[in-house]
């Protein structure tokens, strides 16, 4: 990808390049997790819980089955979706 730029806005705000937003999946409302690299702000995009279902493998069927789950799945995903409809 080339170099390209933004600027920031006097409410701080920066806008994602249309080139950026297509080489990366980012979705309205989807939170970035921001990090300093020496002289770099690194901007990652924060995969939500849903995204990450199902990487972590194991031969333990969940609490309550493959299609229900279990009280800690459920309180995870009621967590995630109150934090995703948060204004940033």
């Amino acid at each position: 990808m080339t170099s390209v730029t933004s600027t920031i806005t006097s409410k701080w705000q920066v806008t994602i390049p249309a080139n950026v937003r297509k080489e990366i999946p980012f979705q309205v409302g989807q939170r970035i997790a921001w990090e300093v690299e020496g002289d770099k702000l690194v901007g990652r995009r924060v995969r939500s819980i849903r995204e990450l279902a199902g990487c972590l493998k194991s031969d333990v069927s969940p609490a309550g089955g493959d299609d229900h789950p279990g009280p800690f799945g459920k309180a995870a995903v009621a967590r995630h979706e109150r934090i995703a409809k948060q204004k940033p």
